[in-house]
């Protein structure tokens, strides 16, 4: 079996799927590793450590697409995948964005090309080696706490932040640890169950309120004490994102404060997002979006990201030799 490793296109990405590490593991469980030349320059792996590590460097795409019968990526190619030479039976691993990329799956799906999404590894597997979700929004988490305090008014700065988080999953979890780290005040943390409270007080969170269905208890936090930051991440992995933020939560924010939303690919937690732009809304607040946060450590990202490739292929490949069926996370 060929498995073929892309050079992201996807604007700002310097990650890579697979790390030299990752192509040694799969050649020594007896795979072939081709690797599109300059795929891993952005996160610090020459073409030669490629060469090393067993896999072989092919400077053509098509090729690629061509030899391989399971092709990784971090983020889904700028380019159509229809100009490629797809066969039946390929199958395509990363981030599959489905709740824009639908119609685009089940297309190459009815052309006998699966995709194997970690945007919806199943909840079974969420502890296991192969949830790149997990470990990617732990970083997006961090790195997205970090962005909105960059964006904040210079006066908002003279004094430790005030954040609100909402949603107290991987991504939230790590956005309360990063206001920790960076001395600001403990955030307020905004879940849907009351389960989740001490997980976001082990974080650092100063305080934890359960919302509700009609919004109001985030709306009646808003109001009490206006946050300098508000950072997103409230999402069920594989459903669309609930609309947390609308009229009244914005209308009850200060000029000059920031709302960071990490789930604009799944339809944002804030009406007024819009995918990968920084945007001023009309009373001053600043709403943000980057669907590549982690590419900010493309090193240590692509090596988290690079494990949970290897584990994925070498599951996908146990279960090809087998009758098994892949897993729920197959489109």
């Amino acid at each position: 079996m060929i498995v073929g490793v892309l050079r992201e296109t996807a604007p700002r990405e310097t990650r890579v799927a697979l790390t030299p590490d990752g192509a040694r593991t799969l050649s020594t469980a007896g795979l072939r590793v081709l690797v599109e030349e300059g795929a891993g320059r952005g996160a610090g792996y020459a073409d030669a450590a490629y060469h090393a590590s067993g896999a072989v460097v092919v400077a053509d795409r098509a090729t690629l697409f061509e030899r391989a019968g399971i092709v990784v990526w971090v983020k889904p190619p700028a380019f159509d995948l229809e100009s490629m030479p797809l066969r039946a039976g390929t199958t395509l691993v990363g981030f599959q964005d489905p709740h824009h990329r639908r119609d685009e799956i089940d297309r190459l799906r009815r052309r006998g090309i699966e995709s194997v999404a970690f945007d919806e590894v199943p909840r079974a597997d969420a502890t296991t080696e192969i949830d790149a979700l997990s470990i990617m929004s732990r970083i997006a988490g961090a790195e997205g706490y970090a962005e909105g305090t960059r964006l904040l008014a210079p006066a908002r700065l003279t004094r430790p932040v005030r954040a609100l988080v909402l949603g107290c999953g991987a991504a939230g979890l790590a956005a309360i640890t990063a206001a920790r780290t960076l001395g600001d005040e403990p955030p307020t943390a905004i879940g849907n169950r009351l389960e989740q409270r001490a997980a976001a007080i082990a974080a650092g969170a100063g305080r934890f309120v359960p919302n509700r269905d009609d919004n109001a208890p985030l709306l009646e936090t808003l109001a009490a004490t206006p946050p300098d930051l508000v950072v997103c991440t409230a999402v069920h992995r594989g459903s669309p994102a609930p609309r947390l933020l609308g009229q009244a939560e914005l209308d009850a924010l200060g000029p000059g404060s920031v709302i960071v939303d990490l789930v604009a690919k799944a339809g944002g937690n804030c009406v007024a997002t819009v995918a990968d732009r920084t945007v001023t809304l009309t009373n001053g607040v600043v709403v943000t979006h980057r669907s590549n946060y982690p590419a900010g450590r493309p090193a240590s990202a692509s090596r988290a990201y690079g494990a949970a490739t290897a584990a994925m292929v070498l599951r996908i490949a146990g279960k090809r030799r087998s009758p098994l069926t892949l897993d729920e996370n197959v489109f």
